[in-house]
């Protein structure tokens, strides 16, 4: 279930607007927004890395990955991309790969620096049955060994990229109101439970943008309350 843009945005207001504090517009919230959710969906990443290195016989690893995962569950994609060349494309949303398969069997990751290695040495040089890719800077990845003659259908597992987030809004006698049958009204896509994360971490980046310190302090200091509750 997304989180209401709209809710978030007037409880940013509420509080930017405190005391005479400044006011956000709705350009402003929506660049904010997109900022806020990347930074929480670019360190769900980290903390999956952070908790695999913890001991795995303790009932929080378990409870910190399996809430994770739920959490990344809305992004993960299964597709099936042919090609009958080298050059395999990846879907343009395409955040992280979890992994590429051929004929059901998994397709190895490896370096640009060890495919000349390993492809010219008889006993680590690929096969169908033991294929390898190496990820090139242009959304495309390169399979050995290539397809031979037909093309063929790979599997192709990954983290989609959230949807940029869209308050729109109507401009009424100088006011802009919440428009919730625009087209292109598009809520956050994060779990519900990140709602105060994301209205802490668009008030930092807006106590830099209208000049309030003490936006920065009080959102910083959520997340960093949060951050404690969630490690005990």
């Amino acid at each position: 279930m997304a989180i209401d843009i709209n809710r978030i945005y007037q409880k940013v207001l509420a509080i930017a607007n405190k005391e005479q504090r400044g006011y956000i517009t709705p350009q402003e919230f929506n660049l904010l927004a997109n900022k806020a959710q990347l930074e929480i969906f670019e360190n769900y990443f980290y903390k999956i890395n952070t908790a695999e290195r913890k001991p795995k016989n303790q009932m929080a690893y378990a409870d910190n990955i399996e809430m994770l995962e739920e959490k990344l569950h809305p992004f993960h994609i299964d597709t099936t991309v042919q090609t009958s060349t080298a050059s395999l494309t990846l879907p343009t949303d395409i955040y992280k790969i979890i992994g590429i398969s051929r004929a059901g069997k998994k397709v190895t990751q490896v370096n640009k620096s060890q495919i000349s290695y390993t492809e010219n040495h008889p006993l680590t040089k690929a096969t169908i049955d033991r294929s390898v890719f190496v990820r090139e800077d242009s959304g495309i990845v390169t399979i050995h060994p290539a397809p031979s003659l037909m093309p063929e259908d790979f599997e192709v597992s990954y983290y989609r990229e959230p949807a940029n987030p869209n308050w729109t809004y109507v401009v009424l006698n100088g006011k802009a109101l919440h428009n919730a049958n625009a087209s292109d009204l598009q809520n956050f896509e994060l779990h519900l439970s990140e709602e105060e994360n994301l209205v802490s971490r668009i008030l930092i980046s807006a106590g830099t943008l209208i000049k309030q310190p003490d936006l920065q302090t009080s959102g910083a200091g959520t997340i960093q309350l949060n951050s404690q509750e969630q490690n005990n």
